[in-house]
């Protein structure tokens, strides 16, 4: 019985080594990892700030949001399951004692990359709402400014 085991294994290592297709294979996770920003101006404005290092499956970095009155930043953690990146968050603004850097937020958020960007879904009670599309944040590149969730619909 042991010996049928090994043969079958070894089958499926020889189709894969040859290019066959192979269910068995191993996948890679998408790719979240870099800085990411968000910004609308109008009204009393919103921004977030993210930076992200991933490693296979697990990611780590930090984080800042707020507008033209306050804002708050920390640190994130997360894991990637299928397609999405899961995260949560502490602060270290000291504004939220429950989740003051190192404990982490219970809440968790996740990301989604779509078309060169990445979208926020925030989770309210059991069910997850898009939020925000980060944009790639590179040296020497403006990110887009998001108009569409202006209240009178126009850049302030």
């Amino acid at each position: 019985m042991a010996t049928l085991g090994c043969s079958v294994r070894l089958a499926l290592a020889f189709l894969c080594a040859t290019g066959a297709s192979c269910s068995t294979a191993a996948t890679h996770a998408p790719n979240f990892s870099g800085s990411w920003a968000y910004q609308q101006k109008c009204d009393p404005g919103h921004t977030v700030n993210l930076t992200i290092k991933q490693a296979d499956a697990q990611a780590t970095g930090d984080w800042s949001e707020g507008t033209n009155v306050s804002g708050e930043d920390g640190s994130l953690k997360g894991e990637v399951r299928g397609d999405k990146l899961f995260v949560r968050y502490c602060s270290t603004d000291g504004n939220d004692p429950k989740s003051a850097c190192p404990t982490y937020d219970d809440r968790e958020d996740y990301f989604a990359l779509r078309d060169g960007a990445i979208v926020r879904y925030q989770k309210y009670g059991s069910a997850y709402k898009e939020d925000v599309v980060l944009h790639r944040d590179d040296a020497g590149k403006s990110v887009p400014v998001d108009t569409t969730k202006c209240y009178d619909n126009k850049e302030g």
